[in-house]
């Protein structure tokens, strides 16, 4: 008997929770026999002590390093690449949002860097060839060209590899009084979303008009599938639906720094280990 559009949907966020529940419930346990459990439940993990890590829809992890440099592992942990572009300085936003075609961006020296797969660098961007304004945040849009944030007017822009400028936001202090200097900034093709760990969400239409902001303040980064976003706050892995204002505790890691879900598995970082569980 074939299902309707909302059951499919239904079935869908429930077979979501149930992975997630399943994974910290076998998370719980990893942690509390390391020794053991990762050969009985297929957890596999990784040592990490860098600053950030990531995953792309392929199930890759992304793990930035203290000294700035990347290593990607594939969702069995098996080491891809690894690289270090030390000459820029800190990387601030890493996006994977296409798992051949990644976007570095390098606040302090305002560079963009779009990689291969393996981080061969395809191109150099100085943002000050776009805008005279300091760029806070740069990424991927959603037809391979390039969002920015420019911190100094406030406004959301858009360019293409050719640095033609093809769209340019209304400044955000017609909105807003808030000072606006977000770090991170993906696109789903149907909204661009901003985040600015001391302000909170900024959402736009794609066309790069404003259009909301969510309080949501202290996060390290957050994933955007559908019209959810997926965060993790107060050792609460969480999805919040801005379409249906509806927001979902998935599940609760008490020692976790941060969680992310992908199709083929799910990731935690705790204890100096990030902790993959294929989902079944």
């Amino acid at each position: 008997m074939p299902y309707s559009t909302g059951m499919k949907y239904r079935l869908k966020r429930m077979r979501i929770k149930t992975l997630v529940l399943c994974f910290f419930g076998v998370f719980a346990l990893a942690i509390a026999t390391p020794e053991n459990t990762s050969d009985r439940h297929q957890v596999r993990k990784l040592p990490f002590k860098g600053k950030q890590f990531t995953t792309d829809n392929l199930g890759n992890i992304f793990l930035v390093q203290q000294d700035n440099s990347i290593d990607k592992f594939d969702s069995k942990g098996v080491k891809q690449a690894s690289e270090n572009f030390k000459i820029y300085g800190d990387l601030t936003h890493l996006d994977v949002s296409n798992p051949f075609e990644l976007y570095a961006f390098y606040r302090d020296q305002q560079t963009l860097l779009i990689l291969d797969n393996m981080f061969n660098i395809r191109s150099e961007i100085v943002m000050n060839d776009l805008t005279p304004g300091e760029v806070s945040v740069a990424g991927r849009s959603f037809d391979n060209g390039i969002w920015y944030f420019d911190a100094s007017s406030k406004r959301l822009l858009k360019a293409d590899k050719n640095l033609q400028k093809r769209i340019e936001g209304v400044p955000l202090a017609t909105f807003t009084t808030e000072n606006w200097q977000p770090q991170h900034l993906l696109d789903n093709e149907f909204q661009v979303v901003t985040y600015d760990s001391s302000n909170g969400f900024c959402l736009f239409d794609v066309f790069g008009n404003y259009y909301k902001t969510l309080d949501i303040k202290g996060l390290s980064d957050f994933q955007l599938k559908d019209s959810k976003l997926y965060y993790f706050q107060n050792s609460n892995l969480i999805r919040y639906d801005y379409k249906l204002f509806k927001t979902d505790t998935l599940a609760t890691a008490p020692n976790a720094i941060n969680a992310r879900i992908e199709s083929k598995a799910t990731y935690i970082w705790a204890n100096d280990t990030i902790y993959i569980n294929p989902n079944k």
